[in-house]
């Protein structure tokens, strides 16, 4: 589908806010709720390539398979960001499933002493660490070339978001429209409180990372899933694309692939992940695994007390 510039914003936008309701809504999720989570650990010291070349080939070595852009054994899934940070993908979890967070937990603690018992890098739960903007940008895709390079000119903190930093993301899964909304607005509440917020060191950075892509919808709190998914769809339309360089609803020639892919680059507070058709609070720091339970737990309470 070809747009041009004069129907920009309202054709385009309307029509990629239904088809991405409706996608989201086709993943098949069904009550109850299931959760889940991106947990990302800091490496203690700026990695090289070198040290990736390290932890590729430990991951290989315990039987785990490239996928991607990480690596996969069964259930189990690592990736990594450009900064050597690691992240542990959890599977969905209902929210009494104890055994399963815990089996969890228990993974990724052996992982990380594993790690830094067979390489010597030690991986960190912690929010900043500061001092690795000029560090190696070890993931060398396309995708992260780009932004690293609008990143270095605009702004002046995304490269400290993108080597220095960690958070973890925790997913909720969308069954239904009504679902959506109760969701929203409760995301929205948690981004901004103490326990699921951003620590005022990460906000920091955030802050001085790419205003178009970070933050929320500003003006108003949407009620519906169309109007929810309106503001959402909006504010990537806003977004500059990293190819072009341009905003992307004013490049001519882009399609609904062309946005889904521009949408992940989007590192807004609350986000939607399509693959999974989950609603993406981004904002909690990554911490010590110990201190995980507690804000966990505040999280599927918070979820399932607007069901």
């Amino acid at each position: 589908m070809n747009t041009a510039r004069g129907d920009f914003p309202e054709r385009m936008t309307a029509q990629y806010a239904d088809r991405l309701l409706e996608l989201l809504l086709s993943r098949g999720n069904r009550p109850p709720r299931s959760y889940g989570f991106e947990y990302e650990f800091l490496p203690h010291r700026i990695l090289f390539p070198e040290d990736m070349d390290l932890l590729r080939a430990f991951l290989l070595d315990r039987g785990y398979v490239a996928s991607g852009a990480g690596f996969t054994m069964g259930r189990r899934q690592v990736a990594f960001e450009p900064g050597g940070q690691i992240e542990y993908l959890s599977p969905p979890i209902r929210a009494a499933d104890r055994r399963m967070l815990e089996e969890v937990l228990a993974w990724i603690s052996s992982m990380n002493e594993d790690i830094e018992k067979t390489t010597g890098i030690r991986y960190l739960g912690t929010d900043f660490i500061p001092g690795r903007h000029g560090a190696p940008l070890l993931l060398s895709s396309s995708r992260y070339s780009l932004m690293h390079e609008r990143f270095m000119s605009v702004d002046d903190r995304g490269p400290d978001m993108m080597k220095g930093t960690a958070a973890i993301h925790m997913h909720a899964a969308i069954t239904s429209p009504e679902d959506l909304e109760s969701l929203y607005a409760e995301f929205c509440r948690m981004a901004s409180g103490e326990t699921l917020g951003m620590s005022s060191a990460r906000r920091e950075v955030w802050s001085g990372t790419d205003s178009c892509r970070c933050g929320l919808p500003s003006g108003r709190r949407p009620r519906d899933a169309g109007s929810i998914i309106r503001c959402i769809v909006e504010q990537a339309m806003k977004a500059v694309e990293f190819t072009s360089g341009r905003v992307f609803g004013t490049v001519p020639g882009w399609d609904f692939d062309d946005f889904l892919d521009h949408l992940t680059t989007m590192f807004t507070d609350v986000r939607v992940n399509v693959k999974g058709g989950t609603l993406e609070l981004r904002t909690p720091d990554s911490r010590p695994l110990s201190e995980f339970r507690e804000a966990w737990e505040e999280f599927v309470e918070r979820c399932e007390s607007v069901s």
